[in-house]
Formats: structure tokens, C-alpha cells, sequence
């Protein structure tokens, strides 16, 4: 699974922490229990994590670094995808991983799957969780940028399978 921007263990009610964290964490812990492993790939943003952290039977959340080791925008991620999807690819090969399936999580961690499904001929499933041209067209809180509604559009033509759970 890939949550670039929200890290599935941080603090619950901070900025960018909140259901969709509590979704992966609680879906890769289930997903574990029932036999298959899982990696929760996130970017590190604290300096006092550990880069692995165990979500319980045959799951884990594994911190990269992708820019400055701390807290910052969402959209601030972006630049950074490049060096998330090196650093994931290097710990992938270092340990000699191999997945069946890439999960990404928001439209940020698509831009991730969408080039490691290339990579590595697997299937890309996606959950936005939320949509910004939806967003958009209810018109609460600040307008989200051309580039996420347009990354959104590339992301449902360009990955396998899309899961809209509302």
C-alpha cells in the first residue's frame, strides 16, 4: 500500500491524520491477520520514527524520506513523489521484495502506483477518498489545484482497479 502524505500511525486529529489513516492501518493489520503481508510505504516526517513500524501479524508501515523529515502541505509532497518512489524502489530491492499488487491511497500515492505499475506489471488499485473536482463543485474550503483534478482524471483511465466505498 502506498499514503505518501498521511502516515498511518501519526497522531489522529493532526493536520492530513485522520479516517484515511485509520483506514490503512486498520485494513493492512486485517489484511495480515488473514494471512497475506503487507507494506504500508509512507513518508517519513518526523526524525524520531522508527523507519519500521509493525501493525501487527504480517503487516508494517515502512517511513521513506521524500524531502525534509517533518511535517508540511500535502500539495508540498508532490515534488517529492520522484525521490518516495526511488527510496521505496532501493528498500524494495535491498530487501529483495516482491508484491502482487500495488494500493494506493489519495491522489498523491496514484502518481506512485501509477509509475511502480508500470515497473512492475502489477495491478494498481486506487481510493482517492476524496475527489477534488468534487470538492470543487461543492465549493467548501479552498479550491484544490488544476494539477490534483487533472492527476485524478489520469489516475481512473490509468489504473486497474478504483474503490469508492461512499
Amino acid at each position: 500500500m502506498v499514503s505518501a502524505h498521511s502516515c498511518p500511525v501519526g497522531n489522529l486529529g493532526a493536520k492530513d491524520t485522520g479516517g484515511m489513516s485509520v483506514y490503512i492501518r486498520e485494513l493492512a493489520h486485517e489484511l495480515g491477520k488473514q494471512g497475506h503481508l503487507v507494506d504500508v510505504y509512507t513518508r517519513a516526517h518526523d526524525p524520531k520514527d522508527r523507519q519500521i513500524y509493525e501493525l501487527g501479524q504480517n503487516a508494517r508501515l515502512i517511513h521513506l524520506e521524500a524531502g525534509e523529515v517533518e511535517d508540511i502541505q500535502k500539495l508540498a509532497v508532490y515534488p517529492y513523489l520522484p525521490d518516495f518512489v526511488c527510496n521505496l524502489e532501493n528498500f524494495r530491492k535491498h530487501n529483495d521484495l516482491q508484491y502482487d499488487l500495488i494500493f494506493s491511497h489519495y491522489w498523491l500515492s496514484g502518481q506512485v502506483g501509477k509509475y511502480l505499475q508500470q515497473r512492475w506489471n502489477v495491478p494498481h488499485t486506487m481510493m482517492f477518498h476524496t475527489l477534488g473536482a468534487v470538492k470543487n463543485a461543492i465549493g467548501i474550503g479552498e479550491a484544490e489545484p488544476e494539477l490534483r483534478i487533472e492527476t485524478e482524471r489520469d489516475l481512473t483511465r490509468d489504473c486497474h482497479h478504483i474503490i469508492a466505498p461512499t
